[in-house]
């Protein structure tokens, strides 16, 4: 699974922000001292440009993959990181979407293991950039890890078409009314 392209014009104009910010600072200092500002600006210029290529190499390097017993992810341009993550150690899920993200429809879904510590997504282990379906991805992932828990504890697996929160709801309701039914029958 690759990140949506969405994520990749994201960071395309976080770089033109900073590019044209850094360009306007310096052509205002410039006006104080041309030569000195005059070089720092074409520095300027010179770091961005492989900052710019280096967008899209990394993006192209972003992979994800959601198999029957982990999430895995690989990404780097230079040094090329392998994460997996099985199932049974995976202890939080959280999902981060900034409002510029969401104007672009994606978001990104952290995976936590007990290792790691900080706020939310801080230090995950791994983290899927760009995710179009955040939700239905975590769903995906939560319900991988229920069966994986099930299996590890002994307990029947859980059916693997997913309830809708009211259907579930009405479950509990369920079975509230039968423990009150109980409980009332018992009573002297």
């Amino acid at each position: 699974m690759k990140p949506k392209k969405a994520l990749r014009t994201l960071w395309l104009i976080y770089w033109w922000i900073w590019f044209v910010l850094g360009c306007f600072v310096f052509l205002v200092l410039m006006f104080a001292q041309p030569i000195v500002f005059g070089a720092i600006l074409m520095f300027w210029v010179l770091i961005m440009l492989p900052v710019l290529l280096w967008v899209f190499f990394f993006y192209a390097s972003l992979e994800y993959a959601i198999d029957s017993d982990s999430v895995k992810g690989k990404s780097g341009v230079l040094w090329k990181k392998y994460v997996t993550i099985p199932f049974t150690k995976v202890t939080n899920l959280d999902i981060t979407q900034g409002p510029i993200q969401r104007m672009f429809g994606i978001g990104t879904i952290h995976v936590q293991t007990a290792g790691a510590g900080g706020q939310q997504g801080e230090k995950a282990e791994l983290r899927l950039s760009g995710i179009k379906n955040l939700h239905e991805i975590k769903d995906e992932i939560m319900a991988k890890i229920r069966a994986h828990t099930a299996v590890a504890t002994g307990q029947p697996r859980p059916k693997a078409e997913a309830q809708s929160d009211s259907q579930s709801l009405e479950r509990v309701l369920n079975e509230l009314i039968a423990i009150r039914k109980v409980l009332e029958d018992k009573k002297p």
